[in-house]
């Protein structure tokens, strides 16, 4: 486990999948990250790359084969290596290998920086393309879930959701595990919604970003507190909890990629919201977690 602090805020990741594992304030000492539970989400924090979401019966194809890969890639299910570190700053990385190539035949490199900067925490992903002559393709994104409520004692539905800019959008309903994008609804965020666990009956609320600057304010009102997300150049924020089965956290999910269409043709190179990096270049994916 890595552990940064500064004089406001504790944190440690976990070297498997480099994920976040805890988020303490010093002035208050509340964790903000959810620890995860087998009951529910064992995870706390995944990265999700090289795909984002579920491919169509968990496969694809790049020429002419069929490829196995399961929801939201495997980067968050291995190791990574520690290449760079200070008391606020940690540099980890993993790449490909004999292992990776049987269900991703591509060249990568993945670090992952994580900064403390006074009360936040910068998170950079930084994709490079070791090929010297095919081009990467892959999505990327990130999948942090936090207490919510922040006390013990308190109910998930004490919990108001806020966006910046406050407008209305478009939000990408699944159907299924697949994305609808054909069929997009409106969500009005001109003003806070209040979370109640109904509101996941359909899974994530997908707001498509389209790139822009778009913050996701999460508040415990009982409490007092809770956490901003600010992305930066996203192209969807996804906002989860569990359903039907529930438990008391919240995800909220910088995107740069999406889950298949529900009228994909299996084809990588069809594949919605894919990026393609060419050899020798190098790509980053930038997002802040400030708890309050």
């Amino acid at each position: 486990m890595v552990t940064l602090q500064n004089q406001q805020l504790t944190v440690q990741i976990d070297k498997l999948g480099a994920q976040l594992h805890s988020i303490k304030r010093q002035d208050n000492g509340i964790e903000y990250l959810w620890q995860g539970d087998p009951a529910s989400w064992k995870r706390q924090a995944p990265i999700l790359f090289p795909f984002v979401g579920r491919l169509k019966d968990d496969q694809y194809r790049y020429n002419d084969q069929i490829y196995h890969q399961t929801q939201h890639g495997f980067a968050r299910d291995r190791e990574f290596q520690v290449i760079e570190q200070t008391p606020t700053m940690v540099v980890m990385e993993q790449h490909d290998d004999d292992k990776t190539r049987k269900v991703y035949p591509f060249s990568f490199s993945l670090q992952v920086k994580y900064l403390l900067e006074e009360d936040s925490i910068k998170i950079s992903y930084i994709v490079k393309n070791p090929s010297k002559n095919e081009a990467l393709i892959y999505a990327i994104g990130a999948h942090p879930g936090f207490n919510m409520p922040l006390t013990t004692k308190g109910k998930f539905d004490q919990v108001e959701l806020s966006v910046r800019p406050a407008a209305k959008y478009s939000r990408i309903v699944l159907d299924g595990a697949y994305n609808d994008s054909a069929h997009p609804q409106v969500i009005d965020m001109t003003d806070s919604l209040p979370l109640n666990h109904e509101l996941f009956n359909r899974d994530a609320i997908i707001f498509k970003t389209d790139g822009s600057h778009f913050t996701a304010k999460l508040t415990d009102k009982d409490a007092n507190h809770g956490v901003e997300v600010d992305t930066f150049a996203t192209e969807y924020v996804g906002v989860w909890s569990q359903y039907p089965a529930t438990a008391p956290f919240v995800c909220v999910e910088p995107w740069w990629g999406i889950a298949d269409n529900v009228n994909t043709d299996g084809q990588l190179l069809h594949k919605q919201g894919m990026h393609r990096l060419a050899p020798n270049e190098i790509d980053n994916y930038n997002f802040n977690i400030k708890p309050f």
